[in-house]
């Protein structure tokens, strides 16, 4: 199997892996482990706080001793934490499992990989496949998370995380270890300066963005899944309405995503911030089905597009040899969003109600938007490789 086809496919099962548990978490923690909304919250955020603490030392490591074995090392723990989170029957238990599960903070060695594998004038497409990888997976996950809790219960989607991790790594055990090409097997270690002022800049706008993107979706799923049950949809029908409008996000975004990759444009990183701003004030209105059918579409549109846009421009920022570094530090801000997204989001919530996080959510998008559109007017290239 060529490289990058395995890279896709480890992306696409660890992302089902841990997206399955979003549509239905918030219900099933409260109906099996009388879990609260902090620790709701904290169950969701505490995977991404674990992918903080260890996004960057892995991206090192991988550096150094290789992608394969780190990714290898990675995706057992995470089947371990699965494991643990399964046969727990308390939230605290399964806060526990969640935190092994994030510290398998692989996405920053992945990403690094394609760089490695695949050269920059085709980087970009390369990386609209991770999108591709990642939206097959949310959008599976959202009909598999729904079905496997109606039948089973809460424990078969940790089980279920498992067995997918320990097929992940099988595949990665049967990878040729000379097809990984992380710069220690060639030498490449570059002691240099590892970014340009410039560069330094663009990846801290492509960073706050991407920690805002997922912070975004942990707080809205801390809210949708009830939202659904009082529009009258029961649990086991919420995997079709999310597959119905994430197949309707993504053709609405099949153009943009295809002028960004021929024209490499900065400006066109801006406008999902207003969409997204746009369906938080959507979902604090009445609650109806139609109108959480549009504010989802819009919310999928920013995501999906920023999933595929942000990983392409991150990676031409480096030289090989600090690739995994890079892509680590761009990792560990989209998890710092997904920390702060359940555990203070579950805050929030538990504060101010859910009308409360999402106008909050709405105001920081919109700051974000005037920053951002501010910088690209004055020439910045915000999102661009400097």
């Amino acid at each position: 199997m060529p490289t990058i086809g395995l890279i896709y496919l480890l992306y696409f099962l660890r992302m089902l892996g841990l997206f399955c548990i979003l549509p239905v978490f918030a219900i099933a923690a409260v109906e099996e482990l009388g879990a609260t909304a902090w620790q709701i919250g904290l169950a969701i955020g505490v995977y991404g706080i674990a992918q903080c603490l260890l996004q960057i030392p892995l991206g090192w490591a991988s550096d150094r001793y290789g992608r394969r074995r780190v990714i290898l090392m990675a995706l057992l723990i995470f089947a371990a934490g699965s494991v643990l989170a399964a046969l727990s029957d308390t939230a605290p238990g399964v806060i526990a499992g969640r935190f092994m599960q994030g510290s398998a903070a692989i996405a920053g060695v992945l990403l690094a990989w394609i760089g490695d594998v695949v050269v920059p004038e085709r980087r970009s497409m390369a990386m609209v496949g991770v999108g591709g990888s990642i939206a097959l997976a949310f959008g599976l996950s959202m009909v598999v998370g729904p079905w496997l809790y109606s039948t089973l219960g809460l424990s078969s989607l940790f089980w279920f995380c498992g067995w997918v991790a320990l097929v992940a790594a099988l595949l990665v055990l049967a990878l040729d270890e000379r097809q990984d090409q992380s710069p220690q097997i060639h030498g490449q270690i570059d002691e240099g300066p590892w970014l340009t002022a410039d560069h330094r800049a663009s990846l801290t706008f492509i960073c706050v963005g991407i920690a805002l993107n997922h912070f975004m979706l942990m707080a809205v799923f801390l809210i949708l899944p009830q939202a659904l049950v009082q529009a009258g949809v029961a649990v086991g029908d919420h995997g079709l309405f999310y597959l119905v409008v994430l197949v309707l996000s993504l053709g609405f975004i099949a153009w943009p995503l295809a002028k960004d990759r021929r024209e490499g444009s900065t400006s066109s990183a801006v406008w999902p911030f207003p969409i997204m701003a746009t369906a938080m004030i959507l979902l604090t209105t009445e609650t109806s089905l139609g109108l959480l059918a549009l504010a989802s579409i819009l919310l999928f549109m920013g995501f999906n597009f920023l999933e595929a846009s942000y990983p392409s421009r991150a990676t031409l920022l480096a030289s090989a040899s600090r690739r995994g570094l890079v892509m680590g530090i761009y990792s560990t801000c989209q998890f710092v969003g997904i920390a702060l997204g359940g555990a203070a989001g579950g805050f929030i919530v538990s504060v101010m109600g859910d009308a409360g996080l999402l106008i909050v959510c709405a105001t920081v998008l919109a700051l974000f938007t005037v920053v951002e559109w501010t910088a690209l007017r004055s020439g910045f290239k915000a999102g661009g490789s400097g």
